[in-house]
């Protein structure tokens, strides 16, 4: 296929061309090797495993504790330009993975490492949030990980990005969240906390104010969800992620764009019925694989880059395979697929195409990203 053309930062802010990027990724380290072919576990959620043919990471279907496959990561990390690893964090029971392999790897000090905190698995539900486990949490944090030498810091300040901060934190929470910043004022705290419904409404500045600086992890559900694989979906989240930063700027609050390569979670969440999107424009002619990825760099992240936020840029993610939004390399040997190992052939992949694209996602991030 075609080159589709992209137009490059014109904004007067973001970035300008002689700042570097301050470039981090969320990051997995869930997964364990099969035990059979018939026994694939965690791995069995993915688009790429199910396809006709199968499009597998470049590293194989992995165990995370591997000590060769977290040495692939860091160099896959440094190839693409990314600074940091946002890592999944379910708790203290939870984080042997994260201490142990990551941080005492011999070549974990080429990145930074940060702790995505996992809400949904800590604060309960939307419907009933319990935080008692909130403070004690941070406290674990502090303990193990925020003096690190390879923690990553702000103004001399760790960083935590809290998930759905916009589900525990507008209009309940107030108490938990001030006794989180009474006893812990050395946290940078991100917040998760942009989303614009059907990639419309308008960002408060009120609830920027609760945090140091805010994000958006779920970019795919406001902009390719509802609109589709198309130009529209990349201009709407360009267009929100500006008026997102002006609000946390009237309140001294950093912004963070964050931008993702696909996403497909039919395999791990059926029921939802999420619409699956590949990772090239569908309407554009000749559009190829990697251009929505090209664009929302080019018009959603590099304009709304934050000095406020070291210039800093999240991706969604590195190896989140259960949602298809991974940039980790594939072994890009595979032809390309349309068919799935559903009933009717195309129930995950709704007919349209996924390429085993090898290193692609880590060129386009080196390529295009200033550092």
């Amino acid at each position: 296929m075609g080159s589709v053309l992209i137009s490059g930062c014109s904004s007067s802010e973001g970035v300008a061309e002689s700042e570097s990027t301050l470039v981090g990724a969320y990051y997995y380290a869930w997964y364990s090797r099969p035990r059979s072919e018939q026994d694939l576990g965690r791995w069995n959620q993915s688009i790429r495993v199910r396809l006709q043919h199968r499009q597998l990471p470049a590293a194989g279907l992995y165990s995370s504790e591997d000590p060769e496959v977290i040495r692939t990561h860091i160099r896959q990390s440094i190839q693409a330009g990314i600074d940091f690893w946002a890592v999944s964090w379910w708790g203290p029971d939870k984080d042997q993975t994260f201490r142990e392999s990551i941080l005492n790897h011999p070549d974990h000090q080429k990145l930074k490492y940060a702790v995505l905190y996992e809400s949904t698995g800590r604060l309960g539900t939307f419907a009933q949030p319990d935080y008692s486990r909130w403070i004690s949490d941070f406290e674990h944090l502090r303990q193990h990980y925020f003096d690190q030498p390879s923690y990553l810091k702000i103004n001399n300040r760790p960083v935590v990005f809290v998930y759905l901060t916009r589900e525990y934190f507008r209009n309940r929470g107030e108490a938990a969240l001030r006794m989180l910043r009474e006893r812990f004022p050395e946290v940078y705290l991100v917040g998760d906390d942009i989303f614009f419904i059907d990639g419309q409404g308008e960002y408060q500045s009120r609830w920027a104010a609760n945090f140091d600086a805010i994000t958006a992890y779920d970019v795919y559900g406001q902009s390719i969800k509802p609109l589709g694989g198309t130009r529209e979906a990349v201009a709407t989240l360009s267009r929100n992620y500006a008026q997102a930063r002006q609000a946390a700027h009237s309140v001294e609050t950093g912004f963070i764009p964050a931008i993702a390569p696909g996403y497909n979670d039919l395999p791990t969440r059926p029921e939802k019925r999420h619409p699956g999107r590949a990772r090239y424009f569908t309407d554009v002619e000749g559009s190829r694989e990697g251009d929505v990825f090209r664009a929302m760099i080019a018009e959603a992240a590099l304009p709304h880059l934050d000095p406020k936020a070291d210039n800093m840029l999240m991706i969604t993610s590195f190896n989140e395979w259960l949602e298809d939004s991974q940039i980790e390399s594939t072994s890009g040997t595979e032809p390309p697929s349309n068919r799935d190992d559903s009933v009717s052939g195309t129930a995950l992949t709704q007919g349209e195409t996924y390429f085993d694209y090898g290193d692609l996602y880590l060129d386009i991030l080196r390529e295009m990203v200033p550092r």
